[in-house]
């Protein structure tokens, strides 16, 4: 199978070939773009000749990727959104206007950059105030109408304004080899009273019945893992924030599980066109980070 020279990948066959790889089955996916079976069958076997590698792995009644489909996948999923970029661009009215953004501090150089990135591509002419904060302050800002919408954490079981966009759980993290974990009362560095992951981290240790002190208190997560840097304390964090200076602390090192916590998107409740437009595109974005 010789790729085709010169040949341009439709974004037709692109989008077909994704539905087939989110339901499994030609047949399912048909229904999905609305084509029949066969004319699905055809655009894929166009596909792969245009590719010169064969996609999926045919089975009885169902379909699975081969590992040049799962390559081809990422790629896929960049093309339409590159694609859905440029057709907003062009044929949604020019937004014009103001959106006063509130969002954590810890997640405010994680996420935000490829937002704001995205955001400017498609509406060039709105202009996008950010304020990094805990999620205590940008409630408060919220409620004040000093935000449009706020980008906040909660615990996994709270009743919470908003929409969850994102689930991570949250760990113990200790300085790698550190001695932090063995001590009496164990050191903790946490965030501030109010804090969901302040609020389970407690619960969990008082569960388990294991003494404690507070040690350190910190609004971000940054100052949190300087005190466990320095081995004097460990500290409940998102286990996204580990990296080779810290270790993940478990059973063995005689700690409990504390559970999961959500990134749930806020909105004032008379927002005007453009913060609609950017909460639109804030849960678009989380939608393509849970895909990844």
């Amino acid at each position: 199978m010789q790729p085709a020279q010169s040949a341009l990948l439709e974004t037709d066959l692109i989008h077909t070939f994704v539905a087939i790889s989110e339901v499994g089955s030609f047949t399912a996916a048909a229904k999905r773009v609305f084509r029949t079976p066969s004319a699905v069958s055809m655009q894929m076997k166009r596909l792969e000749e245009q590719l010169g590698r064969p996609l999926f792995h045919r089975h009885a009644r169902s379909v699975s990727l081969t590992s040049d489909g799962e390559a081809f996948l990422i790629h896929s999923r960049e093309i339409l959104r590159i694609n859905d970029e440029a057709l907003s661009r062009f044929r949604i009215p020019q937004l014009e206007g103001r959106v006063r953004f509130g969002a954590l501090d810890d997640f405010g150089t994680r996420f935000l950059p490829k937002i704001l990135s995205r955001f400017a591509t498609t509406h060039p002419l709105v202009e996008v105030d950010v304020v990094l904060s805990t999620t205590i302050a940008l409630t408060k800002k919220l409620e004040a109408g000093d935000l449009d919408l706020t980008l906040a954490a909660f615990g996994k079981n709270d009743v919470a304004p908003g929409k969850p966009v994102y689930t991570e759980p949250l760990v113990w993290i200790g300085m790698h080899k550190g001695q932090a974990h063995k001590r009496t009362p164990l050191p903790l560095a946490l965030s501030e009273q109010g804090c969901p992951w302040r609020a389970a981290a407690l619960r969990s240790l008082d569960e388990m019945e294991r003494s404690y002190r507070i040690a350190y208190t910190s609004e971000t997560g940054q100052g949190q893992l300087a005190a466990v840097l320095s081995d004097l304390a460990i500290a409940p964090l998102p286990v996204s924030l580990v990296s080779e200076d810290y270790e993940t602390l478990g059973p063995q090192q005689g700690m409990s599980q504390i559970g999961l916590y959500q990134l749930r998107l806020c909105e004032a409740k008379n927002m005007g066109s453009a913060g609609k437009a950017f909460s639109a595109h804030v849960l678009s974005s989380f939608r393509e980070v849970a895909k990844a």
